[in-house]
């Protein structure tokens, strides 16, 4: 086993901590180097640090103003020893091989870059990161909140980029890469950092392995005061050159969907776009290329006066759609958006054998598979 050594940036965060550390417990490597950095916690933080955590001596760091995540984590860089360097949020809660799993990765692919692990919701089960898609000018988590054992979201698969939640790295990697970039407050250093990766030909990887439960966004207020400024900033260094790749999730999906229910090749979909997003043509031009001429079957509902977690169909659609004998696709930016309409889907039912709900994670799946949490 190649030495480790493990960055922890740490900013409040009481009510995770003894979780994450006592996972942590279990998770750590023999011999790892472990490096807490807190970034100017307004409480005890080191105080959760249990006795039993590793034989190694801990080095505790801490900054006196809060200077964000990409600061801490560099700090933690500057005195690792490592010949595998990790980085963990501290809202997560970790498993036995997630630490590990990642590390075997490095060891058995060639030419990697950053490794990180598949991210579960710990509320639902259901999928918070498998890897992260960019549009044409957006970045989102594909397959984000299927249900952790779909087929999609259990095998270990290269991607663009990864979270910075959980982040496995050789020292070699980072030597060459840099440190994270200082200008991003909270946002998007994991990002740039991953398309670096790229730009120096390595490969980056989530681990389907390594899985750890993520409360995610955790660290209070801090975490979004300057999500606008890191917007502005990475799409004015990245924005003429990044690759788009929302459509290959997409045809992935398609692939799964059609292979495990060919009929629905041949059934004659229209398409309700319930989405509010710029990325819908990517999706819709995914579409046509499988259902030739469903371009032309593309309805407009797109509520973009709409705030609301939940489309209710019902009240969105004319009345007659509901008893239309006519199959449809659902586009929207979130499958669970449309959770809280069994009414509509029991009737529709009545009417069409087959249905599909596409949103703008690459997610795709018939009306039937839809949860319903209050049922």
């Amino acid at each position: 086993m190649p030495s480790v050594s493990i960055i922890v940036p740490i900013f409040n965060g009481s009510t995770f901590l003894p979780s994450f550390f006592e996972s942590l417990i279990g998770a750590l490597p023999e011999k790892s180097q472990l490096i807490l950095v807190d970034d100017a916690s307004t409480e005890r933080v080191f105080d959760a640090v249990p006795q039993a955590l590793g034989g190694e001596p801990i080095i505790r760091l801490r900054n006196d103003t809060n200077l964000g995540y990409s600061v801490a984590v560099n700090r933690g860089f500057r005195v690792a020893t490592g010949d595998i360097v990790i980085q963990l949020n501290s809202d997560l809660i970790l498993q036995p091989e997630t630490l590990t799993a990642m590390i075997d990765l490095i060891d058995r692919e060639k030419n990697v870059g950053i490794v990180g692990s598949k991210l579960v919701f710990p509320t639902n089960g259901l999928i918070q990161h498998v890897g992260l898609a960019l549009g044409n000018y957006s970045m989102r988590h594909f397959y984000f909140e299927l249900p952790s054992a779909h087929p999609l979201c259990v095998k270990t698969r290269e991607v663009q980029i990864t979270t910075g939640a959980t982040v496995a790295m050789t020292r070699r990697v980072l030597d060459q890469l840099g440190p994270l970039d200082e200008s991003y407050f909270n946002h998007h250093e994991d990002i740039d950092h991953c398309l670096r990766a790229l730009q120096h030909g390595l490969r980056n990887f989530v681990c389907a392995e390594s899985i750890a439960y993520h409360w995610q966004s955790q660290s209070g207020p801090a975490r979004f005061a300057r999500i606008d400024t890191a917007d502005a900033l990475f799409w004015t260094r990245w924005g003429n050159d990044h690759r788009p790749d929302l459509d290959s999730f997409v045809d992935e999906a398609l692939d799964y969907v059609l292979r495990t229910r060919p009929h629905l090749e041949a059934v004659p979909f229209h398409i309700l776009n319930l989405s509010r997003s710029a990325d819908s043509p990517i999706i819709l031009d995914r579409l046509a290329r499988r259902w030739p001429g469903i371009e032309g079957r593309v309805r407009q509902f797109g509520q973009m006066n709409n705030p609301a977690e939940r489309l209710w169909l019902p009240l969105l659609l004319p009345h007659w759609v509901v008893n239309e004998p006519t199959p449809f696709i659902y586009l929207v930016d979130r499958h669970r958006e449309l959770e809280e309409n069994v009414y509509w889907f029991e009737s529709r039912q009545r009417v069409v054998a087959d249905e599909l709900i596409v949103d703008m994670s690459a997610a795709v799946l018939p009306t039937s598979e839809l949860s319903h949490p209050h049922d």
